[in-house]
């Protein structure tokens, strides 16, 4: 039998079935197939929540710096028992929540008082540094005298220490006049020579001022420190 022509349009129609079947079965090229991409939720989960996190650690940040208040802090040194004037004064910023820091707009309710204990310049103030009374209080007198080298301690003395004032008219039998009497105030010589004296002045009951100043003047008071930097009130 023989072939006609819609056979041979036939058979080239199968041929090209068949070649576009094996072209469209068999991979391109070399090259591997694509493994599918991995999704990774938890991983863009963390991304949102660092995101998240940073912007309140910012915002948190930044409304801190907007609630400071300013508050006293001391410009100088102020030793104990010295009353405090607005000179002694300036303000800082700070995020005083909570504290017994004192802010700057209650100023006039530190003027006046006294430093319970020495205080430093730069030192922020809070209200348990303060007391209503200074050293020299009712009952009580300021004595002061004039100390060469070997009549008090070497490592000087501070306003707020506590010490004991002796009579060494008698070197074989040194006697306690005062025994807790407090530094008020020291002056050293400017002098570089080694007698140069140093000027104490010291708080003592009422009583105990005249035989303090009677030893002062005649050169027979020594100096023994008991305590250094006491806070006052706490005697």
């Amino acid at each position: 039998m023989g072939t006609t022509p819609q056979d041979g349009v036939n058979d080239r129609r199968r041929a090209r079935e068949e070649r576009g079947y094996a072209s469209a079965a068999a991979p391109s090229g070399d090259r591997l197939p694509r493994a599918p991409r991995e999704r990774r939720p938890m991983l863009a989960v963390l991304a949102v929540l660092l995101i998240v996190g940073g912007a309140a650690v910012a915002g948190l940040v930044a409304l801190r710096q907007d609630t400071r208040v300013p508050v006293l802090a001391l410009a100088v040194d102020v030793p104990a028992g010295t009353e405090i004037t607005e000179q002694m004064l300036t303000t800082q910023p700070v995020a005083a929540e909570n504290t017994l820091l004192v802010p700057a707009a209650q100023q006039d309710q530190v003027v006046g008082r006294y430093a319970r204990l020495a205080l430093s310049q730069g030192q922020l103030l809070d209200t348990s540094m303060l007391t209503d009374s200074g050293l020299l209080r009712s009952g009580t007198v300021a004595v002061g005298g004039a100390f060469q080298p070997g009549r008090m301690p070497a490592s000087g003395l501070q306003p707020g220490d506590v010490v004991q004032l002796v009579d060494v008219a008698d070197p074989a039998a040194p006697s306690v006049v005062v025994a807790d009497a407090r530094v008020s105030s020291v002056k050293a010589s400017e002098s570089t020579s080694m007698t140069a004296a140093t000027v104490v002045t010291f708080v003592v009951d009422a009583a105990q001022g005249a035989p303090v100043a009677s030893l002062a003047a005649s050169g027979d008071l020594a100096v023994v420190l008991v305590s250094r930097g006491t806070p006052v009130g706490s005697d």
